[in-house]
């Protein structure tokens, strides 16, 4: 019996049994963290393909900077897949801005996207400069799209990117999605080259940042893997509703996270 007291006298010892309290509570909260950052599909690489179910994914982009790749233009059948291969390979998520009149015959393309995990985004029907439109002619172009997407069999788009990134009041009050724009541009349409797309990412790429790229280039695909890993060791990618937090009827304009 000696010995048992012995054994717990610190307890009666306030500064020692608050000492044994405090590295408790610390251990306690450490697992979590880790428990937490291990369970993450991020840190652990696992493959963003989620066929017949969604992954919800913890995001901390305070823990390891977030930058969101996006594409324009698609889908474009000789393009397209390149990319969606690539990403898979990396295990990245991104965001691909769809033209409603490219999607009839390429349903499956956007059907591919969405089991992977990639969001789709609203590009208008036929690309037109919006804000030299009529009211009734923006709500056309938009609904288009919207109805060409749903058709492959996906969830309608929640956000846009008008072509050109032109925006005006008409755009804004008739977009009734969140506007998507962009902070970092290689002008891979204007320098349809590899290596100079990949260093225009390069020199431009910091934490919130969104990535205007095209999908219908091949030399776009051709830059991609390159950029991709040297970008993974300083960053995640995610898709703009990730990186912005945004939910379903956000409205304004998002050029990256400040």
């Amino acid at each position: 019996m000696g010995n048992v007291r012995h054994r717990f006298a610190w307890m009666t010892r306030p500064q020692l049994f608050v000492g044994f309290l405090v590295i408790c509570l610390c251990v306690g909260a450490l697992g979590s963290v880790f428990r937490a950052v291990y369970a993450s599909p991020i840190t652990t690489g696992l493959s963003p393909q989620v066929r017949g179910a969604q992954v919800e994914l913890e995001l901390n982009c305070h823990r390891l900077p977030c930058l969101a790749l996006t594409f324009d233009d698609g889908p474009e059948s000789g393009v397209t897949p390149r990319i969606l291969d690539i990403l898979a390979n990396e295990h990245v998520t991104a965001t691909f801005f769809v033209v409603g009149k490219r999607v009839p015959g390429n349903e499956g393309i956007l059907r591919r996207m969405h089991a992977e995990g990639h969001e789709i985004g609203n590009h208008s029907w036929s690309h037109p400069n919006l804000t030299k439109m009529l009211p009734a002619e923006v709500d056309a172009e938009l609904a288009a799209t919207q109805r060409a997407v749903i058709a492959a069999g996906v969830p309608a788009p929640r956000i846009l990117r008008p072509p050109y990134g032109a925006v005006n009041d008409i755009v804004k009050s008739h977009a009734k999605m969140s506007i998507v724009r962009w902070d970092i541009d290689p002008e891979d349409w204007k320098v349809r080259d590899p290596a100079l797309i990949n260093a225009g990412i390069m020199a431009q790429a910091k934490p919130g940042g969104i990535i205007l790229l095209h999908d219908i280039y091949s030399e776009t695909a051709d830059a991609l893997t390159p950029a991709i890993e040297q970008l993974k060791s300083r960053y995640q990618f995610v898709t703009v509703s990730q990186l912005m937090n945004l939910s379903a009827g956000d409205q304004g304009q998002y050029f990256g996270y400040k």
